[in-house]
């Protein structure tokens, strides 16, 4: 299997990675949430192991992250050994707990078990169009024709809401509403950050491949899924 270990202490996580190598399994290491992320949305993981206590970041938010885009199992390891605590973490989407101090060697039996029912897991990419544009939804990233695109937060709200619900066509205010902290969000705007999202992807308003217009209605994510 591939595994991505998320810890930032390094001996534990070393000690995870050299066992695990030896049961023939693939590794990827990450000290903090942020690597973890990117090294998802680049490849695929049969299994996540996360300590909670990550230096940028809860491990509670970085399971959360990780379920709203994928079901891929998630191994916690984590000194946090308060019942409550533990429930937590597993409704938020975590498979499987373990308290630290822990036995290298029964984390290692659980993923042999783990390894009988494991489902192949794609990489977190959202392409469309046969791979003219790519959405990689944990790290924010957009690529366009093999270009990487600078995305404002808000740009790549709606551009990532339009495109999670292509058979809807979004009004103004529903965008306001969904996309945008209620400070900032004001009639009108929406406008401009679709001209600029279709700026940045090279998207023609009059022949669109990604965000369709509908006038008097709103606007809409047009591009084709690539399977």
């Amino acid at each position: 299997m591939r595994l991505l270990i998320v810890e930032d202490h390094q001996k534990i996580n070393d000690l995870l990675t050299t066992f695990a190598r030896q049961d023939q399994h693939e590794v990827i290491q990450a000290r903090n949430a942020e690597d973890a992320m990117k090294a998802l949305s680049k490849q695929s993981f049969d299994v996540i192991i996360t300590d909670l206590m990550l230096p940028d970041m809860q491990g509670e938010e970085l399971i959360a992250k990780i379920r709203a885009n994928s079901d891929v199992y998630i191994m916690v390891i984590s000194a946090k050994i308060d019942v409550p605590g533990r429930i937590d973490v597993l409704s938020l989407g975590a498979d499987d707990y373990v308290t630290k101090p822990f036995s290298v060697e029964e984390v290692m039996a659980k993923l042999k078990n783990v390894a009988k029912r494991v489902v192949v897991h794609q990489p977190i990419i959202h392409a469309y169009n046969h791979g003219s544009l790519k959405i990689y939804p944990l790290s924010r990233e957009v690529v366009s024709f093999g270009v990487s695109v600078t995305l404002t937060k808000y740009e790549y709200n709606v551009l990532w809401q339009l495109a999670s619900h292509p058979s809807k066509i979004y009004s103004r205010d529903e965008l306001l509403e969904t996309c945008f902290d209620e400070s900032e969000a004001f009639d009108r705007v929406i406008d401009v950050y679709i001209k600029n999202i279709r700026k940045k992807l090279n998207d023609e308003s009059a022949n669109p491949s990604c965000i369709k217009t509908h006038y008097g209605l709103g606007y809409q994510f047009v591009g084709k899924k690539d399977d």
